[in-house]
């Protein structure tokens, strides 16, 4: 066993000294492996810190809300919509009036979506003091929504009940548009023109400071509230309602099924047909970016493989060049005895330990990587620790296998022909 011990802690101490003879050239063979990993850490990071913040957001973001939709699915999705779909009636303000009156719901606001959620070629233009929003997200609203989403306001007031009903031209704006515009100016009770008609600031939305799903809350940010009568006014072309409904806590699936009731009735839907509407809960909206993340991991995830696929090969190469520059090496130490295992050891630890070694820096530089998108943009990264064990383990294994061939081709050597230097 002593014997073993040595022979294996001379073999590891014989590995180390040819990597740092050999010291430019292994670091340039580790490019692709120091790369991959970095790739696997960082995504690692970076998609669970994502789908924790979707569970914390889940979690705390109302979830006994319900979103009653034309479309059977609200949010982002890969699906093209049916011709059955494409052909439904929209939601109205009057269905909104109906599902009001139902007892059993704690809040009920229309909404009238003047914009997008997402990037789009045509936004709503606010404007004042000569500056411009950038891509705002307009809302039509009730004057009850933050019971619902949960707004929590830096300064000033939301609308009123009487303001709704008059139509009144004011607005509630996010935290980043207000201060595009009014930098560090109080924008209450000054006004703003939103695409071209005058509204009058009477309150801003707190910065949620990183508490959503996407970071630095990015759609927050952007979002200004007009009353939803004051929206179907000025913009009367925009026919498609969503109809937010909040239950109260342990009540979501009655809630769902009485809204569901009076919405098949006013859509005159027979017992047997299925809904010609979306109902959404809040949570199934954080699937669907939840599945968008498995998505993302899908497609990045292969690419990180393919660098330390590309990454092994290079160590093969490296491995056999080794091979051929130390025959009269490996012919000495068959000559005093070595077996050809250990030549097979010696190779494989040589492999393994530089692949290691290029796991460990690549883990390093992802982590650090995630860490600085963290502090530079507040996206939220978590260091998990199968990333970490992953990444390595996978360095190791690609070692493992670009070495065995180098490995066996130096335990072959003939030792008579290796010291004659053949």
């Amino acid at each position: 066993m002593t014997l073993n011990f040595q022979i294996a802690r001379d073999t590891v101490t014989a590995v180390f000294a040819s990597l740092w003879t050999y010291k430019l050239r292994a670091a340039l063979t580790l490019t692709g492996v120091i790369i991959g990993t970095a790739v696997v850490s960082m995504v690692g990071a970076i998609l669970t810190g994502l789908s924790e913040r979707v569970l914390a957001a889940s979690e705390e973001s109302s979830p006994n809300v319900i979103y009653f939709t034309k479309e059977t699915k609200i949010g982002p999705s890969f699906e093209t919509p049916t011709a059955e779909e494409r052909q439904r009636k929209d939601l109205t303000y009057e269905d909104a009036l109906a599902i009001a009156e139902l007892p059993g719901l704690r809040a009920v606001s229309p909404q009238k979506v003047i914009g997008d959620y997402g990037p789009t070629p045509d936004p709503p233009k606010i404007t004042a003091n000569g500056r411009e929003g950038f891509n705002p997200l307009v809302l039509g609203v009730w004057e009850n929504f933050p019971e619902i989403s949960s707004i929590t306001l830096a300064s000033g007031r939301f609308f009123t009940d009487y303001e709704r009903k008059n139509r009144s031209a004011v607005a509630v704006l996010g935290n980043r548009i207000a201060k595009q515009i009014f930098e560090e100016n109080d924008p209450i009770d000054q006004t703003v023109k939103i695409n071209g008609r005058i509204f009058r600031v009477i309150g801003v939305i707190a910065d949620p400071a990183g508490q959503g799903v996407i970071g630095s809350d990015e759609i927050d940010l952007r979002t200004v509230y007009i009353p939803f009568e004051t929206a179907l006014k000025f913009y009367p072309e925009i026919k498609n309602t969503v109809i937010c409904v909040r239950a109260f806590q342990g009540q979501t699936d009655q809630a769902l099924d009485e809204v569901s009731a009076v919405l098949r009735q006013r859509r005159g839907l027979g017992p047997n047909e299925p809904n010609n509407f979306g109902a959404n809960k809040a949570e199934q909206i954080f699937e669907i970016v939840n599945q968008a993340i498995a998505g993302l991991a899908a497609i990045i995830v292969p690419i990180a493989l393919a660098s330390l696929f590309v990454g092994g090969l290079g160590v093969m190469n490296i491995m056999l060049v080794s091979v051929t520059e130390r025959t009269a090496e490996v012919g000495i130490r068959r000559a005093v005895g070595a077996k050809r295992s250990d030549i097979i050891f010696q190779f494989l630890t040589e492999a393994v330990v530089l692949t290691g070694f290029g796991g460990i820096v690549g883990i390093l530089l992802g982590l650090t990587g995630a860490l600085l998108i963290r502090l530079i943009i507040s996206f939220p990264t978590v260091v998990p620790l199968w990333a970490v064990v992953s990444g390595f383990l996978t360095s190791m294994l690609i070692g493992l296998v670009a070495g065995i061939y180098p490995a066996w081709r130096a335990a072959n050597v003939d030792p008579v022909q290796a010291m004659r230097g053949d």
